[in-house]
């Protein structure tokens, strides 16, 4: 029996291929290490009571990380470099993705570093701990040294800036809530970062003509975010557009159609949606794509007698795969950053309209968006597409407004120093429905809006909007931080 020839995706006829992973990508469980430290010179001083009270307060510190975090991995109190040599080899032997250090009291930089080089290359974050808030007033020395970890702190910080190495600082007390919530803010960003590690985007297409403001260089992206652009011909999405059936379409047309009202469209029209909503997700299925892009303008138009947005709804909603169109890369890593983040699919738009006495812009969609991201699913029409690019037929879109609530308005853009994000807290207004036949969105900003929008675009941003539920400003600027992404942050 001859044995099978493997070849490119853009070639074979099988699911098996040279240049794509047969099991996909997996997505890492994001592991958390916890190194807490105290001095041994200090036990001999203090005999009676200072090892056992520092080690109560780290057991302290580690019992409020595993509330918080389930993939968690800790140190016993490392108090000797023998210890740090153990720990440090128990962080690298569990491939730990960040480090959290708490000081249980002034800490020599040499013994921290010995654990920090075994574990290079991960986000540290120092945890700069004490009893409380206060200062006791009938304190003595030794329970300064309880506290003295900010002695530590200040140390090993000082060293770190010198050495040019990058870390975080959080300061608080044993049980400081806004301090969990800091840390818990930067592993969100390092899982954040993690998920879109090594995924697959197909983009089908190109960018539109003339949208030099979406141009981005995927080696680029590859460096900064590694993610992997996989261009895809546009003849592969028709292959599989002839693979599905009736009854396929048929089912899926059944469920949208008993889910939503609609307005404009036939059931012909859905039923040619369903019809290429499928074929998308068969392809996404067979080259292991974690996001796509297309560009459905004119030539797929044309050859399937409808449009891509009902597709790419469907797919979000149901695949776990973010979509964006026209080529638009840096919107749709901004998408997959929010999903990350905030586990609801983010709005595709275009800025619109301003409205001052709402102080908010329209974010117009492109029909990239989930019915979830409606009040309701009664607030959401089955309409026809409103732009119309040379076929016969209505295509098929979702008509909704974005709930009320707080938002982030997001976008990766490049710039002639590498790329730069915008970051804009804001609130999704509670707004009428308009009849678009386009997913929109209001959102209200706190700069006064002609000067919000006088300053977003001197500051060139694209003319595609990211608008996501919850506010992911924080964690999309420490996002920023760690992977050295120029920050404009407007609210």
């Amino acid at each position: 029996m001859a044995e099978e020839i493997i070849k490119s995706f853009e070639e074979a006829d099988s699911d098996v291929f040279g240049d794509i992973l047969y099991e996909g990508r997996k997505k890492k469980d994001v592991k958390v290490g916890l190194l807490t430290c105290g001095y041994f010179e200090y036990w001999r001083m203090y005999p009676e009571n200072l090892k056992k009270n520092v080690s109560s307060d780290m057991e302290r510190v580690r019992e409020n990380f595993r509330k918080r975090f389930d993939n968690i991995v800790y140190s016993d109190l490392v108090d000797t470099l023998d210890g740090a040599e153990s720990a440090g080899n128990m962080f690298a032997s569990e491939d730990i993705d960040a480090l959290i250090i708490a000081y249980g009291t002034y800490m020599p930089d040499f013994i921290t570093l010995h654990v920090i080089n075994k574990v290079k290359d991960i986000p540290v974050i120092f945890y700069s701990v004490q009893n409380s808030d206060f200062v006791d007033k009938v304190g003595n020395y030794e329970h300064s040294l309880r506290n003295s970890g900010v002695i530590g702190i200040a140390q090993i910080t000082g060293t770190m800036r010198k050495m040019n190495r990058d870390y975080k600082v959080i300061v608080g007390s044993i049980d400081d809530e806004r301090a969990y919530n800091k840390v818990e803010t930067h592993i969100k960003a390092v899982k954040a970062i993690a998920d879109i590690k090594e995924a697959n985007i197909g983009v089908i297409g190109n960018v539109f003509r003339g949208m030099y403001d979406l141009e981005l260089s995927k080696t680029f992206l590859k460096s900064t975010f590694d993610v992997n652009v996989i261009y895809i011909q546009a003849s592969h999405l028709l292959a599989q557009w002839e693979t599905v059936t009736d009854a396929e379409v048929d089912e899926t047309a059944a469920k949208l159609l008993g889910r939503f009202k609609k307005r404009g469209v036939t059931d012909d029209d859905v039923k040619r949606a369903c019809k290429l909503a499928i074929a998308m997700e068969k392809l996404a299925k067979k080259f292991r794509l974690d996001a796509m892009c297309f560009l459905d303008q004119h030539f797929v138009q044309k050859q399937t007698l409808t449009t891509a947005r009902i597709g790419a709804s469907l797919l979000m909603e149901y695949s776990d795969i973010t979509v964006t169109c026209e080529g638009d890369l840096g919107g749709l890593v901004t998408m997959m950053l929010m999903k990350s983040i905030s586990g609801i699919p983010a709005l595709m738009g275009e800025w619109g309209e301003y409205d001052v006495e709402n102080n908010a812009s329209l974010i117009m969609g492109h029909g990239i968006g989930v019915p979830q991201l409606a009040a309701s699913d009664d607030r959401v029409t089955l309409t026809r597409t409103p732009e119309e690019w040379g076929f016969d037929g209505a295509g098929l879109n979702y008509e909704l407004i974005l709930k009320p609530g707080p938002a982030t308005v997001g976008h990766i853009i490049e710039t002639v120093n590498g790329y730069k994000m915008i970051i804009s807290p804001c609130e999704s207004v509670d707004f009428p429905t308009l009849q678009y036949d386009e997913l929109h969105a209001l959102v209200k900003f706190k700069t006064p809006i002609k000067e919000y929008l006088e300053k977003v675009f001197e500051n060139g941003v694209t003319h595609h909007s990211i608008v996501g539920l919850t506010d992911m400003s924080e964690v999309l600027k420490l996002v920023c931080e760690y992977l050295k992404v120029e920050v404009f942050y407007i609210d």
